[in-house]
């Protein structure tokens, strides 16, 4: 089962559908807004994570950077808008 994190943002709603539409059959969604967002975690099945640039702190996008390379996950930065998800082409199998 292919996963993929959202960070920032409030909702997700049609980005969530268009991540489906690409094969993520979880979405996992970290707003970023609380302080404790900072603390976060990549979950087990996850294959992409998705950073919304303009909805994070540099705390928050520095930390989830880091454990994604850790766990060997491919990480996007990008606006949120689902012109710049729909670009994106997952090589899932």
């Amino acid at each position: 089962m292919a996963g993929v994190l959202v960070v920032g943002g409030d909702r997700v709603g049609e980005i969530e559908s268009l991540l489906q539409d690409k094969g993520f059959r979880n979405v996992y969604h970290v707003s970023g807004r609380k302080k404790s967002d900072v603390k976060a975690t990549i979950p087990a099945d996850t294959e992409l994570v998705l950073v919304f640039i303009n909805f994070v702190s540099h705390s928050l996008s520095k930390n989830i950077k880091k454990l994604a390379k850790q766990k060997h996950v491919p990480i996007v930065f990008c606006r949120r808008s689902c012109d710049a998800v729909a670009m994106y082409q997952p090589a899932i199998g």
